[in-house]
């Protein structure tokens, strides 16, 4: 009598779990969905590629068919600004948005070919070539604009450096024996973040010493910062094709921004914050797209890594995949947790049940 007063049945138990685990989901899926974006193609080409923002958001300057074009931020507009029948790429904006800094193949006399950095103005006229010699690509101009980082092979392999804005005064400021790519720096100028060898580190200007702030056996590029400093972007193949991740500045924890069946490289932030361009091979060719946040600002939940390590600085592999898994596929993640939950669930309570019959 008692025992038929104190539990329900195995029926009523059973749909009592139910009812609480769909609502669990329904919550979770409204969740997920707040963290949903909007992906629009801007360009129709074949090989675009390295987007760069505008310091006021308006403008977007990218590569296609080895030359330099600017268009609107919303994909109308679309002009070739520079075209030397040789290749160019890696287009930035200068933190006024006046002028354009590059990389282009030269060639000096009786020397073979290589890539230097050139700048121009945003009409396209006035080209100035600031490095000589050896390959340099990959500019970027402090938030100050009075100083460029890019990397160099002059001293053997790819370097970063940074140098004046007329080509003066180069400072080597890593040294390391792999080739480093994608300078980006700090909001406040007193750091570089940067890829080496499928990592990302950052280093302040000041010191010969770099912080690892993600390794592990995948290839993360090109990183950048987002406006207010907090967040990084970068791309990364932890899901078999290149995406768009995003991390804490602190290297903790992370989130998929896209999951195409196709590769998406070189992302970069708005000056707002609120949007991502980037390019990605969906459909035919290379193409500009660009990601709209849901949260105007970008703000991220981020999913933090276990603390558990084969090696230092390396993730247990078997966690390693659960949490890709997590990552990639979260409703359907939620879904079988909340199914082996109800699972292990129902069998207890049915266990419990024959035992106080």
């Amino acid at each position: 009598m008692y025992a038929s007063l104190a539990y329900p049945g195995p029926a009523r138990t059973a749909g009592i779990i139910i009812a609480l685990l769909l609502v669990l989901l329904l919550i979770t899926a409204a969740s997920a969905d707040a963290l949903a974006h909007d992906n629009v193609q801007l360009t129709d080409g074949s090989n675009c590629n390295h987007p760069s923002w505008s310091p006021d958001g308006k403008k977007l300057v990218f590569a296609f068919d080895q030359a330099i074009w600017i268009m609107n931020s919303d994909g109308s507009g679309k002009k070739k600004l520079y075209d030397n029948l040789a290749w160019e790429g890696d287009p930035v904006f200068d933190h006024n948005g006046s002028r354009i800094y590059y990389a282009t193949e030269s060639k000096k006399a009786f020397s073979g070919r290589y890539i230097s950095i050139q700048v121009m103005d945003v009409s396209g006229e006035n080209v100035l070539k600031l490095t000589e010699t050896a390959d340099s690509r990959y500019p970027a101009v402090s938030p100050d604009g009075t100083r460029i980082a890019y990397v160099s092979r002059i001293a053997g392999n790819y370097d970063v450096w940074v140098m004046d804005l007329d080509g003066s005064n180069n400072v080597r400021i890593t040294d390391s024996k792999g080739d480093e790519s994608s300078p980006s720096w700090s909001p406040d100028g007193s750091r570089l973040l940067y890829s080496l060898e499928g990592d990302i580190l950052v280093q302040a200007i000041d010191s010969a010493e770099p912080v690892v702030l993600l390794s592990n056996s995948y290839d993360n590029v090109e990183p950048a910062y987002s406006p207010d400093g907090e967040n990084i972007v970068f791309a990364s193949d932890q899901g078999g094709d290149y995406d768009i991740w995003v991390m804490g500045a602190d290297g903790k924890g992370f989130t998929m921004l896209t999951s195409a069946s196709a590769s998406e490289r070189a992302p970069a932030w708005s000056p707002d914050g609120s949007k991502i361009a980037y390019v990605s091979n969906e459909g035919e060719g290379y193409n500009v797209w660009s990601m709209s946040l849901s949260n105007g600002v970008a703000e991220f939940e981020y999913a933090e890594e276990e603390e558990a390590y084969d090696e230092p600085g390396k993730l247990n592999p078997f966690l390693d995949r659960i949490r890709l898994f997590a990552t990639e596929n979260p409703r359907t993640f939620i879904l079988c947790v909340l199914i082996l939950s109800f699972v292990i669930v129902s069998s207890l309570v049915y266990s419990f049940l024959r035992k106080i019959r």
